[in-house]
């Protein structure tokens, strides 16, 4: 199994979009080699933004990096 994370800096008052997009957008991750799963997981805010970490779930790493380079 292989974790991946991508870490996001959202400006305030963005983040309720931001999650939307996120929610509402067409994906075909479910029919890609190797995928389990991801989640957005909203962190700490900050004056100017707050972080949003994407982590995904895949059966390997030559999995992941086969995604990356479709």
């Amino acid at each position: 199994m292989y974790l991946a994370m991508n870490r996001f800096k959202v400006a305030l008052g963005k983040e309720f979009a931001f999650e939307q997009i996120w929610k509402n957008r067409e994906t075909n991750l479910k029919n890609v080699n190797g995928f389990i799963e991801f989640h957005l997981i909203k962190g700490s805010t900050t004056d100017t933004y707050t972080i949003y970490a994407l982590h995904s779930t895949w059966k390997s790493e030559s999995d992941f990096t086969n995604w990356t380079k479709s």
